[in-house]
C-alpha cells in the first residue's frame, strides 16, 4: 500500500494478527457452519453407500484378501527375521572365536613342513610294460586323510578349539611343476597367532602322518615319507586383512538387513473390518467434520487478512504516528457497549485503551496540548467521526484549558461551516475513531490545515 506522499506504508503482522483475534466469533461461527456442512453431508453419503447390498458385499471381499496377504506378508518376514538374527548370532561368534580372523595380518606366524614321497619306482629298461607308478595316489590319499573331519576334530582336541576355526589354519597341497605334473612333494602349512601355537598344531599333523603311513602302504603301496624342510616364520598377508574387512562388513549388512525388515513388519498394518453403516457414517461425518471446520476457518481468516490490507479505516494510535508524524494526545475507550471478557482480554492484550476513566485521560489530554500548543489562542476540535463525539470532546477540552479558546468543529471535508472557522484558528487538533476514520480523509484533513499555515496540535484516538 502507498499513501499519497508515495511512501511505502508497510503492515505490521501483530496488528494483522489482532485483527484476525478480534474477529473470533465470524470464524468460529463460520468454521462451525462449515464443520456441520461438509461433515453432515459426507456422513450422509457414507451411510447411504453402506447399505447398499453389493457396496457392502465387494468391501467384505476386499477385506478377506486384504487379510490373507497381510497374513502371508506377516509370516514371511517374521521368517526372515528369524534366519537373519541366527546368521547375525552365528556371524557374530565367528568374528569372537576365529583364529583366523582375529590375528594380525601384520604378524601372521607360519610353521611350513615339506614331506617328500617316495616309492622306490624305478622304469624298466626295454620293457613294454611298465610298473604303475602310486607315487600321486599316494600323496592324494595322504592330503585327503590329513584334511578329513577325523582327524581336524582330532588336532582340535590336542590344541583346545574348533575343527571349523582349525580348517582356517591349516593347508595341505601337494607340489606340482610347471607343467601341472606333480613332483612328490607334500607340503603342511599351519598359521597362527604365535610361533609355538604353529609349531604345535604342525607336530600333531605330522605326528598324524606316521600313523597313516602303515595304512596307506597296506592300502596302495610300499613308500617311505621324509621330512625335507621344517621352517617356523613370520610374515605380512594383506589377503587376511580384506577378508577381515569383508567379514566384518557382512556383519554390518545382515544388521542393516534385519532393520529393514523389522522395520517393515512393524509398518504392517492389519485390515480392518468393515464398519456398520451407522459406524462408518459417523467416523466419515467426523472426520470431514473437522476437515470443514479447518477449511472454514481459513477460508474465514484469509478473508479477515485482505480485508484488512486493503481497509482504508484507521486501526490503531500508533498508525498515525508511523504514516503521517501525527503527535497522539491521548487515546479514549469508544464506550458504547461493554465489551466481553475475551474482547476485553484481547484489548489488555494488545495495548488498547480499555475502561479508561474519561475525565482523567480529558486531563492529560489538555496537559499535551499545553505542550505542543506553545503561544496558541484558538483551537479547531475536527475529525473524521460523528459531531457528536466531536462537540463532546471540546466541551471537555474547553474545561480543562484555561486561556485558550476551543471551537467545535464537524468533518471539515463535509462541512463547509468547519472550513471557514479553521483560517481563525491557530491550530487544530483532530479527534479520530479506530475503525470508523479513514486514512485518506485524515490525510486531507492534514493537509488542508498545513495548506493554511495552521499546526496541528495532535490527534486524540478513541480505541
Amino acid at each position: 500500500m502507498e499513501n499519497n506522499s508515495n511512501e511505502v506504508v508497510e503492515i505490521d503482522l501483530k496488528d494483522l494478527m489482532f485483527a484476525v483475534l478480534h474477529k473470533w466469533r465470524p470464524v468460529l461461527a463460520v468454521a462451525v457452519i462449515m464443520a456441520v456442512l461438509l461433515g453432515g453431508a459426507k456422513g450422509a453419503m457414507t451411510y447411504r453407500k453402506q447399505n447398499d447390498p453389493e457396496t457392502a458385499k465387494e468391501a467384505r471381499v476386499t477385506y478377506q484378501n486384504d487379510l490373507e496377504l497381510y497374513e502371508k506378508n506377516k509370516s514371511t518376514y517374521e521368517r526372515e527375521m528369524e534366519n537373519l538374527r541366527t546368521d547375525i548370532a552365528n556371524q557374530q561368534e565367528y568374528l569372537d572365536h576365529s583364529i583366523w580372523i582375529n590375528m594380525s595380518p601384520y604378524d601372521v606366524c607360519e610353521a611350513r613342513a615339506d614331506l617328500f614321497v617316495s616309492t622306490g619306482y624305478q622304469i624298466m629298461p626295454g620293457m613294454e610294460y611298465q610298473n604303475r607308478d602310486n607315487t600321486d595316489t599316494i600323496l592324494q590319499a595322504y592330503q585327503s586323510l590329513l584334511t578329513s573331519s577325523a582327524v581336524l576334530e582330532d588336532v582340535a582336541k590336542q590344541v583346545k578349539t574348533e575343527p571349523r576355526y582349525l580348517e582356517e589354519l591349516v593347508e595341505v597341497t601337494i607340489g606340482a611343476n610347471r607343467d601341472g605334473q606333480l613332483n612328490r612333494m607334500l607340503t603342511i602349512d599351519v598359521k597362527h597367532t604365535t610361533k609355538e601355537d604353529a609349531k604345535e598344531v604342525l607336530d600333531a599333523f605330522l605326528a598324524h602322518v606316521d600313523d597313516m603311513h602303515d595304512r596307506i602302504a597296506t592300502s596302495i603301496g610300499e613308500h617311505t615319507v621324509s621330512i625335507v624342510n621344517e621352517s617356523v616364520s613370520a610374515l605380512v598377508n594383506l589377503n587376511l586383512a580384506e577378508l577381515q574387512r569383508q567379514q566384518t562388513e557382512k556383519l554390518t549388512t545382515l544388521n542393516d538387513s534385519l532393520q529393514t525388515k523389522q522395520t517393515e513388519y512393524d509398518e504392517l498394518e492389519e485390515p480392518k473390518e468393515v464398519d456398520s453403516s451407522k459406524r462408518a457414517a459417523l467416523k466419515s461425518a467426523i472426520k470431514y467434520g473437522i476437515l470443514g471446520g479447518i477449511l472454514g476457518g481459513f477460508l474465514i481468516v484469509f478473508g479477515i487478512c485482505v480485508a484488512f490490507v486493503m481497509s482504508d479505516k484507521l486501526y490503531s494510535a500508533k498508525e498515525l504516528r508511523s504514516r503521517y508524524k501525527v503527535k497522539v494526545l491521548g487515546r479514549l475507550s469508544k464506550g458504547g457497549k461493554k465489551a466481553g471478557a475475551i474482547d476485553a482480554w484481547l484489548n489488555r492484550l494488545e495495548g488498547r485503551a480499555c475502561n479508561v476513566n474519561a475525565e482523567t485521560e480529558y486531563g492529560l489530554i489538555a496537559a499535551n496540548i499545553k505542550n505542543y500548543a506553545d503561544g496558541m489562542k484558538t483551537i479547531l476540535v475536527t475529525g473524521d467521526v460523528d459531531s457528536e463525539i466531536l462537540r463532546g470532546a471540546a466541551e471537555a477540552l474547553e474545561k480543562e484549558l484555561s486561556g485558550i479558546r476551543v471551537i467545535s468543529g464537524n468533518c471539515m471535508l463535509e462541512d463547509a461551516e468547519t472550513v471557514k472557522k479553521l483560517p481563525e484558528c491557530d491550530g487544530a487538533v483532530f479527534v479520530e475513531q479506530c475503525g470508523m476514520s479513514k486514512y485518506s480523509a485524515l490525510e486531507l484533513e492534514i493537509e488542508r490545515v498545513k495548506d493554511l499555515g495552521k499546526s496541528v496540535v495532535g490527534c486524540v484516538v478513541l480505541e
